[in-house]
C-alpha cells in the first residue's frame, strides 16, 4: 500500500475585509515527494510558498508565507510576491518608484532653501512662493521693496484702452502696455492668443507627451529614446523600452542580439539529462530509463521493492536491498497490516476543528493577531478585524482613524479626500474636484476651460468652469415664447421678430389689431 507523507493546501486568511490565501496543514497520500519512506516532515519542507517569500511554521505547526522586505503579495503569498513597482506609472502622481518602491517626490532637500515642492507626473516642481525669486531647485530670496516718492498725479495706465488681443494679459511696464498671452495659450498677443493642445501630460491620451503646448507621439522617433533594436511603446505618458525578439538588454543604453542555441552550450543541466531550449529558457529533462533531478543528475530506473508490502498507512524503508515496514509517528498498529491515527486529513475531524500532527485541534489557537476575530469554516481558521477596525488581522487590529478613510485614496486623479458623514451619521469618505475643475470626482477631475466669461468667445459665457451658449439654460431658452436671442460679449440678448410685441423675457406675440384685419380678410 501506499505511504502518507505532509502535503499542503491554501488555508483562508481575511486581510483589511478581504480574503487571500496561506498554507495550511493536512495528511494524505503520495508518492511523489520521496522514493523511501521517511517520517514526518516540516511544513516549510518543502516551502508551499512563491517567489520572493520566506515561510515560517506557527506553534500549532502551520505554515505561514510572508513577503520578503520590499515586496507585496501577487494576489497572494502561496501564488508569489511581486516588487511594489517596475516603474513610476504603477505609484500615485506624487510618488515615484525608487528600488521597487514607491517614494514620494516631494521630500526635505528636494527643492532649494525656502522653495516649495508640487508633485506632478512623479517629478518635483520647484518654484519660489509669492515675494520670493531666484533659482527654486536652490535657494529663493525675499525680493527687495523698492520705495518710491508718491508723484503728484498718478500716471495714466496704458493698458486702460486694452491694446491687446484675445485671449491675452496686458501689464505695465515703464510706462508702455506689455501684452502676453494667457497660460495655456499661444500665438501673437497683439491680434490673438489661441488655446494650446495640452498643460501637462494628463491632457493628452496616455500614448503621448505633453511638449510646448502639443501633444506628441515620443515613440514616432525612438531613437530620441530607445536603444537600436529596441521597440518604443508610451504607456500612462511613460515611455517603455523594450528589445526585440533574440535581444537583450534593458532597451535604453542597449540590446545585444541574443543566440538562444547558446543556452544549451555547455549544458546547465546534470549528468544523464537532454537540454532543449523552449520560449528562450533552457529545459532539462532525464533520458529514457532513467530518474532523478535533471538539474543535478539522473539515475538508471530501478524497481522498488517497498511496493505493495506494507498496510495501509505505514512507512516503508529500504535498508541494505531489504524492504522495511513501520508506522509513522503518531500511528500505532501492525505496519504490514494497518496503521491508523485519529485522523490523517481534515475531514476525519468535525468541522470546527483541523487535522494536525494526525491529532484533531482548534486551528484558531494562535491563527490570529491580537484584536483580531477568528471562526473556523471546513476545518479551515478565517481571520477578520471586527467592525470598526482595521489592520492586518494575522498580526493586529486597530479602530478605525479618520486618516484610514482617506488612506488609501478612494478619489478620482485631481480629487480631494475629506472625512465626511451619511444620511445616517456614519463617517465616509466623501470626493469633491477643486476650485477650478469640473468632472466626477470618483473617477477623475480635469481643469475646466474657463474661470470667467473672458475665457469664452464672445459669443459664449462662462457657466460652471465650461464656455455654453448663454441663450441656452438646463430648462430650455431663457428668453420668453417666440422671442429671439443673440449674444454679444457674452451676455444674452432677448427680442421680437419682425411683426411680433411685447416682453421677449416673458412672451412676444402679434399684435391684436393685426389680427383683427387678418380675420376680416378672411
Amino acid at each position: 500500500m501506499a505511504g502518507w507523507t505532509s502535503t499542503f493546501t491554501a488555508q483562508e486568511r481575511v486581510v483589511s475585509h478581504g480574503r487571500v490565501t496561506a498554507p495550511s496543514r493536512i495528511s494524505g497520500p503520495s508518492s511523489t515527494f520521496f522514493s523511501s519512506r521517511e517520517t514526518f516532515s516540516s511544513p516549510c519542507t518543502p516551502s508551499p510558498c512563491g517567489d520572493n517569500t520566506y515561510c515560517e511554521v506557527s506553534r500549532t505547526g502551520y505554515a505561514q508565507c510572508r513577503c520578503v522586505d520590499g515586496y507585496v503579495p501577487d494576489k497572494n503569498t502561496i501564488i508569489g510576491c511581486k516588487p511594489q513597482c517596475v516603474g513610476d506609472y504603477e505609484c500615485p502622481d506624487d510618488f515615484r518608484c525608487q528600488g521597487s518602491k514607491c517614494v514620494r517626490v516631494c521630500v526635505q532637500g528636494a527643492c532649494g532653501l525656502n522653495a516649495h515642492c508640487e508633485a506632478r507626473n512623479h517629478q518635483a516642481r520647484c518654484f519660489c512662493p509669492t515675494g520670493y525669486r531666484g533659482n527654486a531647485e536652490h535657494r529663493c530670496s525675499q525680493e527687495e521693496i523698492e520705495v518710491r516718492r508718491i508723484p503728484a498725479a498718478e500716471p495714466v495706465n496704458p493698458c486702460d484702452a486694452y491694446p491687446c488681443g484675445v485671449n491675452t494679459d496686458c501689464n505695465e511696464r515703464g510706462g508702455r502696455a506689455v501684452c502676453t498671452c494667457k497660460i495655456g495659450y499661444d500665438g501673437d498677443p497683439l491680434t490673438e492668443c489661441r488655446r494650446g493642445q495640452c498643460l501637462e501630460n494628463q491632457d493628452c491620451p496616455q500614448n503621448m507627451l505633453c511638449r510646448s503646448l502639443k501633444c506628441f507621439d515620443p515613440c514616432s522617433d525612438p531613437r530620441d529614446y530607445c536603444a537600436p533594436n529596441a521597440v518604443c511603446t508610451t504607456t500612462r505618458h511613460q515611455v517603455v523600452c523594450s528589445c526585440d525578439r533574440n535581444y537583450r538588454g534593458d532597451g535604453v543604453n542597449s540590446c545585444e542580439r541574443f543566440d538562444p542555441a547558446s543556452l544549451c552550450s555547455p549544458s546547465p543541466c546534470g549528468g544523464n539529462t537532454n537540454c532543449r531550449v523552449q520560449n528562450e529558457r533552457a529545459v532539462c529533462s532525464c533520458i529514457d530509463n532513467y530518474l532523478g533531478n535533471p538539474l543535478t543528475g539522473c539515475t538508471p530506473e530501478c524497481v522498488n521493492p517497498c511496493i505493495g508490502l506494507c498496510g495501509e498507512g505505514a512507512h516503508c524503508n529500504v535498508r541494505n536491498g531489504q524492504a522495511l515496514c513501520s508506522c509513522p509517528k503518531f500511528y500505532q498498529g501492525d505496519p504490514y497490516i494497518r496503521c491508523s491515527a485519529e485522523c490523517t486529513a481534515h475531514d476525519d475531524c468535525r468541522p470546527f476543528q483541523a487535522c494536525a500532527e494526525y491529532k484533531c485541534v482548534n486551528p484558531c489557537e494562535e491563527a490570529c493577531g491580537k484584536g483580531a476575530d477568528c471562526k473556523v469554516e471546513d476545518h479551515t481558521p478565517i481571520c477578520s478585524c471586527p467592525s470598526g477596525y482595521t489592520g492586518h488581522p494575522f498580526e493586529g487590529c486597530r479602530p478605525f482613524t479618520d486618516d484610514d478613510y482617506c488612506n488609501p485614496d478612494p478619489c478620482g486623479s485631481n480629487a480631494n479626500c475629506q472625512v465626511g458623514r451619511n444620511k445616517i451619521g456614519e463617517k465616509v469618505p466623501v470626493c469633491t474636484c477643486p476650485e477650478y475643475y469640473i468632472g466626477n470626482p470618483l473617477s477623475a477631475c480635469q481643469l475646466g476651460s474657463c474661470r470667467s466669461n473672458n475665457d469664452c468667445p464672445s459669443t459664449q459665457a462662462c457657466y460652471k468652469y465650461e464656455c455654453k451658449n448663454p441663450c441656452v439654460s438646463p430648462a430650455g431658452s431663457v428668453c420668453g415664447i417666440n422671442a429671439n436671442c443673440k449674444v454679444e460679449k457674452h451676455v444674452p440678448i432677448c427680442s421680437c421678430p419682425e411683426g411680433y410685441e411685447g416682453n421677449p423675457i416673458q412672451e412676444c406675440s402679434i399684435p391684436s389689431r393685426r389680427r383683427y384685419v387678418n380675420r376680416r380678410r378672411k
